[in-house]
């Protein structure tokens, strides 16, 4: 029988029904976007070169999402999903050169099929992490097949999908300091040093990475931002960001790693007795090489580590673990039929529950946040009392990067701590604009001062709204405070002047 090139067209199936979830989701029931990917669309209306927080790729996709989808989490959500679906496709490719065509087909499966590729996008669609899915196994399949075929195509894939990995985020670092070890380690690939595409590569990766690595160090917000991540002092916390590498790993790969229990346990997958090739041998070595170095950079760094932040290197362990196991038995019946059923079936209930909770019994205030309708009433009040602006909604995260966004164009959203790191944060328009600040509690007034000092604040006003697309009688209310624009008059003062 012909080994299949493309996935078993079941197994694709899943992949895309898997893929699709979120999608569902976000079109009937979570129709806001969550915090990480508010901030980035409202980064990304000014295509920076350089960020608060992160290199400026995502805010880069953001922008161009927003400007033609629109910012609504259905949007954000499928283009999440559309790279994801490429970096599965290169997933695929890398390992049919690692493995046999059907192995490579169930490994994609497993990984594809995994919570963090159904339902990670609802939270942190477009984020550099998730990002990192699509980029890393496009930097390794083009490696490994220039460095076989040395054609000038894989060459140039692998300078553009290099500078897209460190344009994501800078821990693209990790990645390439491996690959090079591993390169160096595996005789086979050593040659690839001796071949003039290998410099032409990294010159393309430098010069279109460049630009970016010019205005960080004029305005180095993103990297001091990425250097205070190494903040942890004691070994309690230490061994609690240890703690959350080794739940990354794992929690990233479910269900993917029972599915790869259940099959050893029946005899479909079994440990292979081949020779390593080479290119097994240099994925093996880079895997060993990046958890050593992630390990190093936790316990003796002091890197504050978040699960979440395991993405990407789940994603590469998958080309370890698939050369460690051979098919065997009736391994085509599961892999091709109850295992597809079974996944399919989860997921498709999963969708409904999910779907069923929270329309019905249960709400999710940030995805159901009436963020529209805030603006609106915002706005509303606004225009009844000046005549221009306003140039800003400044404060809290959560409620400027969602109400501010949907503001309109005339207006920019910026967390109070993201001012500093903001190239386009402009003072005088500021100024002559006026602001909507919103925050409230008992220590507003300090994070004003602190980050706006001498503006002069209007008392507090609130607006109350209902959740969006939940039967639960849930509301959320906005806190906010005017600051007046300079730059026009006030409606009262233009009806006084009319009149005389």
């Amino acid at each position: 029988m012909a080994e299949r090139v493309l996935p078993n067209q079941r197994q694709a199936l899943v992949l895309a029904l898997t893929l699709l979830v979120p999608i569902a989701l976000a079109l009937t029931v979570f129709p806001t976007p969550m915090y990480d990917s508010r901030e980035l669309l409202a980064w990304g209306r000014h295509f920076p070169l350089v960020t608060p927080d992160h290199p400026p790729l995502m805010a880069w996709i953001g922008g161009a999402v927003e400007r033609v989808f629109g910012g609504s989490a259905a949007s954000v959500v499928a283009v999440n999903q559309i790279l994801m679906a490429i970096g599965l496709t290169y997933l695929h490719a890398v390992l049919r050169l690692l493995v046999v065509p059907p192995a490579a087909s169930l490994f994609t499966l497993i990984y594809g099929a995994s919570f963090y590729t159904a339902l990670g996008a609802l939270s942190f669609a477009l984020n550099a992490d998730i990002l990192q899915l699509t980029s890393w196994p496009a930097v390794i399949f083009h490696l490994l097949r220039a460095a076989k075929s040395n054609r000038p195509g894989h060459w140039l894939g692998l300078g553009v999908w290099t500078a897209i990995a460190l344009l994501t985020k800078y821990n693209a670092v990790v990645l390439l300091t491996a690959l090079g070890i591993a390169v160096l380690a595996t005789k086979e690939f050593r040659a690839v040093l001796r071949r003039p595409g290998f410099y032409f590569a990294a010159a393309l990766t430098l010069a279109l990475v460049s630009i970016h690595v010019g205005a960080a160090l004029r305005r180095d917000a993103a990297i001091t931002y990425g250097l205070a991540r190494f903040s942890v002092e004691d070994w309690h916390g230490r061994l609690a960001s240890l703690g959350q590498l080794v739940l990354g790993d794992i929690a990233l790969l479910m269900p993917g790693l029972l599915v790869v229990a259940v099959a050893a346990w029946r005899g479909f997958l079994v440990p292979s007795r081949e020779p390593m090739s080479a290119e097994q041998r240099l994925m093996l070595i880079m895997n060993v090489v990046m958890q050593v170095i992630l390990l190093g950079l936790v316990l003796f760094g002091g890197l504050d580590y978040v699960f979440r932040y395991s993405a990407p290197y789940a994603m590469m362990a998958v080309l370890t673990l698939a050369p460690l196991f051979r098919l065997a038995g009736a391994w085509r019946a599961w892999a091709e039929r109850e295992l597809v059923l079974a996944l399919g079936g989860f997921y498709v209930a999963l969708a409904i529950v999910i779907g069923i909770i929270y329309s019905v019994f249960a709400s999710h205030s940030p995805m159901q946040e009436p963020t529209v309708e805030g603006a609106r009433a915002i706005l509303a009040e606004w225009d009844r009392a000046y005549s221009c602006g306003p140039a800003y909604f400044i404060g809290g995260r959560q409620e400027v990067y969602g109400v501010g966004l949907q503001a309109g164009e005339r207006v920019d959203a910026l967390f109070y701590r993201d001012i500093a790191g903001a190239p386009w944060f402009d003072r005088d328009r500021m100024t002559a604009g006026g602001i909507v600040v919103m925050d409230s509690g008992v220590d507003y007034e300090r994070r004003v001062e602190k980050y706006l000092p001498g503006v002069p604040l209007t008392p507090e006003a609130t607006v109350t709204l209902p959740l969006l697309r939940t039967h639960k009688p849930k509301t959320f209310t906005y806190h906010y405070h005017f600051v007046a624009p300079q730059g026009c008059d006030k409606r009262d003062d233009l009806r006084r002047a009319g009149q005389s």
